[in-house]
């Protein structure tokens, strides 16, 4: 495909089901929506879905860009707490601020990568409309394709459009080209703005909550009933006061919902550690499977973060002081002096792999951690309720012989998200959304409103546009 060939494409991952989600045979033969005729047949084209982010894309050689490597790791690598020691050259466009039009692998990759995802859901819901397939069993996989496309645009906009907090105007803002139903292969998009983005997001996890109604059982390796709500909650905080609406007290009522639901709980401090080399452990909202036979290889989460591997995703020497003044905190000591060849650094330890294999870790899209700090914060900038309380319960799980206090900054919010949620996809994104700069270990200070915060749209896309798709400014 030529023309927008990411959005406009019609790839479907299959599976057959099995004990484990992602222990399949995949195929991408289906090219019309008429192979889905039973429950069977959505639950295989489900299971691709979610091996779309994790394995090579297309079932080709290349593993960039998914959950299960560089998303994860890429807003930590642009931000002030990690480092690329290695020099491979798989993650230095992201780290080092080099991305550019016709040269940035990492945005080409990622681009790639969702809308293909997203291609393969439109599919499979236009499969299910012309069958005619209906019952609760099917709602539920109804549910989490539309849970997943929003999560899939949610991550886009991150990427590739600026974040709402930081705009003046989200009307006028460009936010991104929106999929929503399949296309011809010839189709041209268009960006929406951001607030229709957005508000897009919201509408989808909407329509996935009414389906999941009755999901709300954990269910490893998918998307649940809770899960739609924590991504709900996490996308309102992003959307924060844009237009003069409260979306934080929104992302309180949402986070509050899943905290209060008992079908998770907080690790733990003895358990911290262990948490890391364990499948499906009771903080895991949303945990995506990767297997010894569908994983991305060497650019994986392991493969980023050891000495080992590329070594490309490193803790900076401002995080590791910031983590040696927190010594009686249990997330301090994950971490690991480690050396290989020239490489010698501190690592973090949330991606040792399983069974010797380091190439295979569940990436843990959605904790329960996050929806404590969610809380928080959101509790904190819609002055409503005991944004301490939140950190208070987080901390007592954490930290040897903690003390409530009884009030929190912001500062302090985001330092507790750092602590908690580092090497998870988080921390540059944290620091923009509300109006902070980064020190990255290489590039410098970078501001919020920095074009750089932005990653370019792959020049190959706007081209075939004709120039209905607009470049990102600066590039």
């Amino acid at each position: 495909m030529k023309k927008l060939h990411y959005i406009a494409a019609f790839a479907l991952g299959l599976a057959t089901v099995s004990c484990d989600v992602l222990d399949k045979e995949p195929s991408n033969s289906w090219e019309s929506s008429t192979a889905i005729q039973s429950y069977d047949d959505l639950v295989y084209a489900v299971n691709g879905v979610y091996e779309s982010q994790t394995n090579a894309i297309d079932n080709g050689s290349n593993y960039r860009g998914s959950y299960a490597g560089d998303f994860t790791l890429y807003a930590d690598m642009k931000g002030s707490d990690y480092q690329c020691l290695g020099n491979n050259n798989q993650a230095t466009d992201v780290s080092r601020y080099q991305a550019t039009p016709s040269g940035s692998v990492s945005a080409d990759n990622f681009y790639k990568r969702f809308y293909l995802s997203i291609a393969r859901i439109n599919k499979v819901l236009e499969g299910v409309k012309e069958a005619g397939l209906e019952g609760d069993d099917i709602n539920t996989q109804l549910g989490e394709l539309y849970a997943l496309r929003a999560l899939f645009h949610f991550d886009l906009a991150r990427l590739f459009a600026r974040l709402p907090s930081t705009v003046d105007n989200w009307e006028t803002e460009p936010g991104i080209v929106l999929s929503l139903e399949t296309h011809d292969s010839d189709y041209i998009g268009t960006r929406s703005s951001l607030k229709t983005t957005y508000e897009t997001i919201i509408s989808d996890l909407g329509t996935a909550l009414n389906y999941l109604q009755s999901a709300t059982a954990a269910n490893n390796g998918h998307i649940n009933y809770w899960g739609a709500l924590a991504l709900r909650a996490r996308v309102y905080l992003y959307m924060d006061n844009c237009g003069g609406t409260d979306y934080n007290s929104l992302a309180l009522q949402d986070a509050e919902d899943v905290i209060n639901s008992g079908v998770y709980s907080l690790y733990e401090r003895d358990d911290y550690a262990g948490a890391w080399s364990s499948e499906y452990t009771s903080e895991s909202i949303l945990e995506i499977q990767v297997t010894s036979l569908y994983n991305p290889q060497r650019n994986s989460l392991g493969y980023y973060t050891h000495a080992e591997g590329y070594a490309e995703a490193a803790l900076s020497t401002s995080f590791q002081t910031f983590l040696n003044e927190h010594s009686d905190d249990i997330r301090s000591t994950i971490a690991a002096t480690e050396q290989d060849g020239n490489i010698t650094g501190t690592f973090s330890q949330k991606y040792p792999g399983r069974n010797g294999e380091i190439y295979v870790n569940n990436p843990k899209v959605i904790r329960l951690s996050e929806m404590y700090l969610i809380a928080a914060e959101a509790a904190l900038k819609a002055n409503s309720g005991n944004a301490a309380s939140y950190i208070n319960q987080l901390r007592e799980k954490r930290i040897e012989s903690y003390s409530d206090v009884s009030n929190v900054t912001l500062d302090e919010i985001l330092d507790e998200r750092r602590l908690e949620l580092n090497g998870e996809g988080h921390m540059a994104w944290d620091m923009w959304r509300n109006k902070k700069s980064v020190n990255n270990p290489y590039a410098g200070e970078i501001t919020y409103d920095d074009y750089r915060t932005v990653l370019p749209i792959p020049q190959a896309e706007i081209n075939v546009s004709k120039g209905s798709l607009k470049q990102n400014q600066g590039y």
